[in-house]
Order: C-alpha cells, then structure tokens, then sequence
C-alpha cells in the first residue's frame, strides 16, 4: 500500500495499533509510560516505510491511534504525553470522541456500568481539547457543533500561550 500511494501522490494517515483487535483484550497492560514509547516506536516505524515508498511528509498525519489496542488505562497517559510525539515533526490526528476509555471513567456516574456512547458527549468534549491543547491538528469527532466550539476555545488558549 504504502508504493500505491506514493505513486497516487495519496495523503495518508499513518495510525499506531497494538496488535490485532481480536487480541485487544488480552494484550498484557503496560506501565504507563511504556504506552508513549510504544507508540513513538511504532509511529517512527512507520514513518520510515512511507518515507522509504516516497511518501512526501507534507501528506502524511500521525495518529497515535487512542483506542485501538490500548488498554483503559493506557489512553490517559498518552493523551497526557501526547505533545511528545510533536518530536515526529508531522501533523497529529486524535479521535478520542465517544470511546470506550471514556465509559469506564463515567461508570462510577452509571450505577458502575460503563457510560453509553451517547452519554459521553462532555468527556469526548474534554479529551477533545485536551488533544488540541497537546498538539492534534487534527481531531475525529461525533458531535460536530460541540467539538467545533470547544476547538475555537482551545485555539484561542493556544494563541495566547506564546
């Protein structure tokens, strides 16, 4: 894939997974600062297969890929270290709305249960903007008016950080 789309001159974003998903829930937890190396590692990794099919960097996105693979509690220590992967020099994408992470955190607000997807509107708000305030340029969401707010306001922090 990586020469086709060298070839097509195609824009791609290049997503960290650990493992396979039918593996997901029994990969061993890791602790979590590990999370960040793993994902740096593997992004780099993979950063260098396109570079050597000559995919142009000015067509290439990060994702550090929150979720896939990553165990609960493995997401908040890299959404917290995110801006770390800046080191990259490429553009990040997070998609971190409705995910499951965000449900367990809730559950305490859910008689123990895991939040539904459609009740993790606000947490998907928050772990959104934390991602703009690391460093996404880039973010996948469910909730286009919520988010597109809560990025005007991240930005406008940002503009004011320097």
């Amino acid at each position: 894939m990586p020469t086709a789309c060298a070839a097509l001159g195609c824009a791609v974003v290049l997503m960290h997974t650990r493992g396979r998903p039918a593996d997901w829930r029994s990969l061993p937890s890791l602790p979590h600062l590990e999370v960040l190396a793993l994902v740096l590692d593997g992004l780099g990794s993979s950063l260098k297969i396109a570079r050597s099919a000559g995919i142009s960097d000015e067509n290439i996105v990060l994702d550090p890929g929150y979720g896939f693979g990553k165990s609960f509690d493995e997401n908040y220590p890299l959404l917290a270290h995110q801006g770390e992967l800046a080191a990259l020099g490429l553009p990040l994408l997070a998609g971190t709305s409705r995910k499951s992470f965000h449900g367990r955190t809730l559950a305490p607000l859910y008689a123990g249960q895991d939040a539904p997807p459609d009740q993790r509107l606000y947490a998907s708000l928050a772990s959104t903007t934390a991602a703009i305030l690391a460093g996404a340029h880039i973010v996948r969401v469910h909730d286009l008016r919520p988010a597109l707010e809560a990025a005007a306001i991240a930005d406008a922090i940002l503009s004011h950080a320097n």
